[in-house]
């Protein structure tokens, strides 16, 4: 089983994937944006050269999708926590066409997104608000969760209630053929 958590920085991906791997039956992964994105060096996106940075994002949602493949590929549930740029979610697309995913969600104000960014002190001030912007524009989900108020673990039980009723992937076929046609 293949589940993307889909969320603005600070929105509280990582912290669910955390918990829903205590919370749901069998061995779940947790293949994170952020581990890919340590790797790069200082201002590694920081290039005036365009076309440089689209091969670096490239890059780094094809490996990130490549290595989670290798993972459900081999049998292994994972929980794939992503910020989905219209870019990231164009290679989504392509790179899970045959594995359709469980597409959750993960939803923050912005004021709280930034507080959050504020509290954490390892993101560039305004990321967050940014992203939400638009990171759930013209998207389609199985689920959504609201993360502004809530408990990260009332949210985690949610999620693993839902999945618990053993879902079928719904919104990455429709998202697809609306890609197909455009």
């Amino acid at each position: 089983m293949l589940v993307v958590l889909n969320g603005a920085s600070s929105s509280g991906k990582s912290t669910l994937a955390r918990l829903l791997q205590g919370a749901l039956p069998g061995e779940f992964l947790h293949v994170q944006l952020d581990v890919f994105r340590a790797m790069e060096p200082p201002d590694y996106f920081r290039s005036t050269n365009p076309s440089r940075n689209k091969l670096r994002v490239a890059a780094l949602c094809r490996s990130l999708h490549r290595a989670t493949r290798e993972f459900v590929d081999h049998g292994q549930n994972v929980l794939l926590d992503h910020v989905l740029s219209p870019e990231a979610w164009d290679y989504l697309l392509e790179d899970f066409a045959d594995c359709s995913p469980l597409l959750i969600s993960v939803l923050c104000s912005p004021e709280e997104l930034a507080r959050r960014e504020e509290v954490r002190g390892d993101r560039k001030a305004g990321l967050a608000a940014s992203q939400a912007k638009s990171i759930h524009r013209g998207r389609e989900y199985d689920f959504s969760i609201e993360t502004t108020s809530a408990t990260p673990a009332v949210c985690a039980a949610e999620i693993a209630a839902w999945l618990s009723l053993t879902p079928q992937p719904a919104a990455f076929t429709r998202m697809r053929a609306r890609a197909a046609v455009a």
